[in-house]
Formats: structure tokens, sequence, C-alpha cells
């Protein structure tokens, strides 16, 4: 099973990531591995980590879907996360493999900036946590950028028939609800708002 988790920036991709390794053993890769090796080995693509989220994952798509198909066509389980994920690409990647990929994409529309830069900073400090590195002028506008990319998701998501989890308000249970769709649970848990 090829488990494909895509969403904003500090949504909590990794962290689910982490757990199907820590609880289920599955190694996982984070695509922005994949795009800083293609920003220094391929400038002439384009592809650069600091560009905006939207263009970034429609440019990486072509690029990174002969890693996926390699993956799932060789490993018994894996995953892959990052905020590059693009959902028409996803929705067109499981259809070719059915049954054996499972997709959530997780998001936070329902915050401010703000108050987004307030938790982000509250959480900090985890291993290679970068955005520690940034300052607050910096993460404010990468959470705008977030906001308006976690409502395109949420609304391809819900065109496309992909889940998509909202963790703006209750962040665990937000993640408790990816995790429980990845690992294969109800889709009746798709495209609801967290309590």
């Amino acid at each position: 099973m090829l488990y494909l988790i895509g969403g904003a920036a500090r949504a909590g991709k990794t962290i689910l990531a982490h757990r199907l390794f820590r609880e289920h053993q599955v190694p996982y890769l984070c695509v922005d591995y994949f795009v800083s090796a293609l920003e220094q080995g391929a400038p002439e693509l384009g592809i650069v980590g600091e560009s905006p989220t939207r263009p970034k994952a429609e440019a990486l798509w072509p690029r990174l879907v002969g890693l996926l198909r390699n993956v799932v066509e060789v490993e018994p389980a894996y995953t892959v996360e990052g905020d590059a994920l693009w959902p028409q690409g996803v929705a067109a990647f499981m259809a070719e493999y059915p049954g054996l990929v499972r997709a959530c994409f997780i998001g936070y529309t329902e915050t401010t900036p703000p108050r987004k830069l307030a938790e982000i900073r509250r959480h900090a400090g985890n291993v290679n946590d970068w955005i520690q590195h940034h300052d607050d002028g910096y993460v404010l506008n990468l959470c705008a950028e977030m906001i308006d990319w976690s409502r395109f998701l949420r609304d391809e998501c819900a065109r496309l028939g992909l889940p998509y989890v909202d963790a703006s308000v209750a962040f665990a249970h937000g993640l408790e609800r990816a995790f429980q769709r990845l690992l294969g649970g109800s889709a009746d848990s798709a495209n609801v708002p967290s309590p």
C-alpha cells in the first residue's frame, strides 16, 4: 500500500508519516527532499522549494509520478508526504493503481494567519523544525498562502472524491481522523470539518 499525505505546510503531514512508521513500520519520504534534489540538480525545470505551492505542485507532479509508480510497484508499504502533492494527479494515480494507494489531504481553512502563527510558535522546536529559523513576517505570509492552499485542496478534494480533513480547530482530532482515513476508515469522515 502506498500512502499519500498531502496538504498545507504545518498541517500535520509529517506527524502522520511518523505515526505510520512508528505504529506500522511504514517508511516514508518527504516530497521536500525530491523538490530540493530537482532545485539543485535540474534548475532548468524551475521547481523551487520556496515558490508558491500551487504552481510548484503542478510543475512537480509529472516528475514525481515516476517515483510513485516505482514505489507502488516495488514496495509493500510506503508513505510519501508533502505540501506539493497535486490532487488531480493523486486522483488519476489512484485510478491507475486501484486498491494499492490511499490518500488523504489535510489543511486548515478556518483559521487566520496570526492564529496559525501562534499555534506554530507554541509547538515549535522538534528536531529539524525548519520554521523556527524564520521570522514572524515570513511565517505570517506562509500561513496566509497555506490557508488559501487549504481552501483549494478542500474544494478540489470534494470535486475529485478525495479525503480532505480540516484541522483548523481541533488539531489532534483532525490528525486522528486523517490517520483513520489512511488506514481505510469510513468515507463518511471525508470533507467534514472537525468539531
